[in-house]
């Protein structure tokens, strides 16, 4: 499973790996805004801070590459882009 934001992967893993230790902020959101029914199994949600990043690049406008660190055995997640935060384990 990979997740992408703005076009770049960010976490890559197998499915139960990512979604019961999600390691980069932005999968936690995600899969903080999933509706759970039931009550007992709900995540709290987190809310975006600050501005939202645009999507739109110029053309020819390389991103910067987010080299993938590996965090456990198949599971792979990209540094935070100006953050010296290291990955949860």
């Amino acid at each position: 499973m990979a997740v992408l934001h703005l076009g770049q992967v960010v976490e890559l893993g197998e499915r139960r790996a990512v979604f019961d230790s999600p390691q980069h902020s932005y999968t936690r959101k995600l899969l903080s805004a999933v509706p759970v029914a039931d009550p007992a199994q709900r995540r709290e949600r987190t809310l975006l801070q600050g501005d939202i990043l645009s999507p739109i690049r110029k053309v020819g406008d390389e991103p910067e590459h987010l080299p993938l660190v590996q965090v456990a055995t198949g599971h792979f997640v990209a540094q935070e882009v100006g953050s010296a935060e290291r990955l949860a384990s």
